[in-house]
């Protein structure tokens, strides 16, 4: 299906613009299609009930008013297929990028160029995030939120200079600028985050910090079994993003979709009402000792 929607003259399509994930694949469609492709970024949360259409949707839940072909592999998606004409749905895949990228080398040798780059993007969308990958990731969020067409530079310079290692993502050059200042302005934060003790469980609220910084505080997930960020949104509604290990009782998914959310097993979130907050907490700790924090 993919092979002959890339025929077409034009196609719009839509993919995750938080991640490496979704630019990773946005940028993999374009380099097949450099010319006839209306490219748009989105969220979950803002894509899932959008009444529009896509051709092809990446790395995201499908819109209510559908699309041609979803190429994604969150196991929180398979309810919503039926807003799909042609899914490739593959949860146990580590990224979306690998599912478009084993698709097109099918018929694009060329694509070899890129194994790299779909390697990095396999680890960091699977947990292995560091201190680079991590400062990229927020770099790209803070794009997201102010300037999200800036976004189709980023994803160019996926294209033409394909990084191998999460040090490379660092010194592209339509992020790195931004990664500077964020240092810069937060080197508080980042001192506090390194400071925190170990524990069953951490929910930190950000009331002093922007929303793009979470993925470098979740850095610290690793010193709990369950740890989440709580950011408000201008609507009032908050952004749950959550993170469990292995050795929890209580997943990130299994919170996430408690609420209407989705993702993966170890990294999920869900938009909830403030009003709901309380009910978050004692779920969490009927299985965990949960302390609750603000930054």
């Amino acid at each position: 299906m993919l092979e002959i929607l890339m025929k077409e003259d034009k196609l719009s399509v839509c993919s995750h613009g938080e991640d490496l994930d979704g630019l990773t694949s946005a940028s993999l469609i374009m380099a097949v299609k450099p010319e006839g492709i209306e490219l748009q970024f989105s969220a979950p949360y803002e894509i899932k009930n959008f009444g529009g259409s896509y051709d092809i949707v990446l790395d995201l839940p499908p819109p209510k008013g559908g699309a041609r072909l979803l190429i994604d592999h969150h196991v929180s998606n398979c309810s919503l297929l039926d807003r799909v004409k042609a899914p490739i749905l593959r949860p146990e895949a580590p990224s979306t990028a690998r599912i478009v990228y084993d698709t097109i080398s099918e018929w694009e040798p060329a694509m070899i160029r890129f194994s790299g780059l779909v390697g990095l993007t396999d680890r960091v969308d699977s947990g292995e995030m560091d201190v680079e990958s991590a400062l990229f990731t927020s770099a790209v969020r803070k794009i997201y939120k102010e300037r999200k067409r800036k976004l189709i530079e980023v994803c160019r310079e996926l294209i033409m200079n394909p990084p191998k290692e999460s040090k490379e993502l660092v010194e592209l050059q339509s992020v790195k600028p931004i990664i500077s200042s964020i240092l810069r302005d937060n080197a508080v934060l980042i001192e506090e985050l390194l400071s925190l003790a170990e524990g069953e469980a951490l929910l930190l609220e950000l009331k002093n910090y922007p929303s793009y910084l979470v993925p470098l505080i979740q850095l610290t997930s690793q010193k709990y079994k369950f740890f989440g960020t709580i950011t408000r949104g201008s609507d009032g509604l908050l952004r749950l993003s959550l993170r469990s290990r292995k050795d929890s009782p209580l997943s990130a998914l299994q919170l996430a979709e408690a609420f209407g959310g989705g993702g993966h097993e170890h990294a999920a979130g869900a938009l909830i009402a403030p009003s709901d907050m309380p009910e978050v907490i004692k779920r969490i700790r009927e299985t965990l000792s949960l302390e609750v924090m603000e930054l």
